[in-house]
C-alpha cells in the first residue's frame, strides 16, 4: 500500500490551482464516505514518482492519504485530469473508503500460457477482446489482477467471463457469455494466377 502526502488546501478556483502548480504542487480533493470534501494539495514531483512505480495500482488498490501530517484515510485514486500538451496531472480526486465495503471496479486481465497455446501453434491469432474485467469484491481485497489461461484454447474458441477462475470473494459483472479472449484463424489470401501471369 503506497502512502500518500498531502497538505489542507485553503483556497479554490483556477488562480489558486496556477498558484499551486507554479509552486510543485498539484491541487486534489478527497470526498466520500458520507464525510465532507477536504481541498488538498500534493507534491508534484512525490506524485510523479509514485504514479510511474505504482502504474494501475493507484486505480484499483487502497492507499493511505496521510493530510498535514496526521490524519490518516483509506482511499483510492477515482480519476485525474492531466494537461493536454505538457501530459502532467494537473488535479487528483481521492474518494474514501471502507475496506470492508463491497466495490465494483474494472482490473487488468493477464494472459497465461500464450507460448502453449494449442490455437496459435495450429497458425491462429490470439485475440484479447477485453483488457480489463468488471468486478465486485471488497475494497480492501482488489486483486492486482484477473488471470486467464489460454493454453488449451484451440483456433474458433473462446474464454467468456463465465470461463474464468475468480478469486475467492470476487464476482464479477457484465454478461457470462461476453468472450474476454479468442483464437482466429488466419485467413489465406487468394491469388488470382491469371493476374500473376
Amino acid at each position: 500500500m503506497a502512502v500518500i502526502n498531502a497538505k489542507t488546501r485553503y483556497g479554490t478556483g483556477k488562480g489558486v490551482a496556477r498558484k499551486l502548480r507554479r509552486e510543485g504542487r498539484l491541487p486534489a480533493v478527497l470526498y466520500g464516505a458520507g464525510q465532507s470534501n477536504i481541498n488538498l494539495s500534493l507534491n508534484a514531483k512525490e506524485w510523479g514518482d509514485l504514479l510511474a512505480k505504482e502504474k494501475s495500482g493507484l486505480r484499483t488498490h487502497p492507499q493511505e492519504l496521510v493530510i498535514d501530517g496526521s490524519s490518516r484515510n483509506m482511499v483510492m485514486m477515482r480519476g485525474y485530469q492531466v494537461h493536454p500538451l505538457s501530459g502532467l496531472a494537473e488535479h487528483i480526486d481521492f474518494v474514501r473508503f471502507d475496506p470492508n465495503h463491497e466495490i465494483e471496479i474494472a482490473i487488468p486481465v493477464h494472459l497465461v500460457g500464450e507460448d502453449k497455446c494449442s490455437g496459435v501453434k495450429a497458425g491462429g491469432i490470439l485475440q484479447l477482446i477485453h483488457r480489463e474485467l468488471e468486478i465486485a469484491c471488497l475494497a480492501g481485497s482488489v486483486p492486482d489482477f484477473i488471470e486467464v489461461s489460454v493454453a488449451n484454447l484451440d483456433i474458433g474458441h473462446s474464454i467468456h467471463i463465465k470461463d474464468v477462475n475468480l478469486p475467492e470473494g470476487v464476482e464479477a459483472r457484465g454478461e457470462a457469455d461476453m468472450t474476454i479472449v479468442t483464437v482466429v484463424a488466419v485467413r489465406a489470401e487468394v491469388v488470382d494466377e491469371g493476374a500473376a501471369g
